[in-house]
């Protein structure tokens, strides 16, 4: 049987080719939530790095302002892990 209305074979020029691969119709997958946990992670390691660099510089010889750095310190670096995760896991 032949084809009458040959439009209908033809592609739609709004809707995304698909070969095999995922395409997103979306051009920003970034969800409002993501955005959020985002901000929020990027915004305490900047934090903790600040008060890791303002503690150094101009704190006590303490134990309670070496243990405020130990703490700023490994704040910073589970919040860079934590960013590298959320883009390795929105790029995946």
């Amino acid at each position: 049987m032949e084809n009458r209305n040959p439009s209908l074979k033809q592609r739609r020029s709004h809707e995304p080719e698909q070969h095999g691969i995922r395409v997103s119709e979306d051009k920003s997958d970034l969800t409002p939530r993501f955005k959020l946990i985002f901000s929020t992670v990027a915004a305490l390691t900047a934090l903790a790095l600040i008060l890791n660099v303002l503690l150094a510089a101009f704190g006590s010889d303490s134990e309670q302002v070496k243990a405020a750095v130990e703490a700023c310190s490994t704040t910073y670096m589970m919040g860079f892990g934590a960013i590298v995760g959320l883009i390795g896991g929105k790029v995946a």
